[in-house]
């Protein structure tokens, strides 16, 4: 068998862990639960999102730049069929402005958000699927932190992990669409 690209290596590893997942017994009421997360890196920094608030997960699609209004906007990119408009997950988390360093990696990775009217939030390195017992996530102590939109932090391995609210991204994308008067797939 011939060795795997790092890509196909994770996608691999991810599914392998997705698939044990649904072969393990169900856990008992007695037993402690947990929160399942993708761990990514955001202009070099850890972050989380929870995969019960995406809709799917996709690499290495090709986006299609076109003209917006909205500087998060990176384009178009053909999934299941239709045109998702593709958003920088970075960038609407306050990097490229506000002082914050650039997220200058293309958007290799996907999430899949919403179901009638879907948007992708490209990133471009996912490090893997975490399954993190729910006592280590925390609040987040500070109210705004990257604009609203983390609302837990996980500490998995002595790291701390920032979990991004993929909820209210979405709504906070939905809002500024309706501020320019488009819909997410008018974009």
């Amino acid at each position: 068998m011939s060795d795997l690209s790092p890509i196909a290596k994770t996608v691999a590893d991810l599914r392998n862990t997705f698939d044990r997942s649904y072969s393990l017994p169900p856990s008992s009421s007695g037993a402690e639960q947990v929160e399942n997360l993708l761990a990514l890196r955001l202009a070099g920094n850890p972050y989380a999102i929870r995969v019960t608030e995406i809709a799917g997960l996709v690499n290495n699609r090709k986006t299609v730049a076109i003209p917006s209004p909205i500087s998060e906007l990176l384009g178009v990119a053909g999934i299941r069929g239709g045109l998702v408009p593709v958003y920088s997950l970075a960038a609407l988390l306050g990097y490229d402005r506000n002082g914050y360093a650039r997220d200058a990696s293309p958007a290799r990775w996907l999430a899949l958000c919403g179901n009638e009217d879907q948007v992708g939030l490209g990133f471009s390195d996912l490090e893997g699927y975490l399954r993190v017992p729910a006592v280590q996530i925390y609040a987040a102590s500070q109210e705004n932190i990257m604009g609203g939109h983390v609302k837990d932090v996980a500490r998995v391995d002595g790291l701390v992990r920032p979990v991004v609210s993929i909820p209210s991204v979405v709504e906070m994308i939905q809002r500024r669409c309706g501020e320019i008067r488009v819909s997410p797939m008018q974009l």
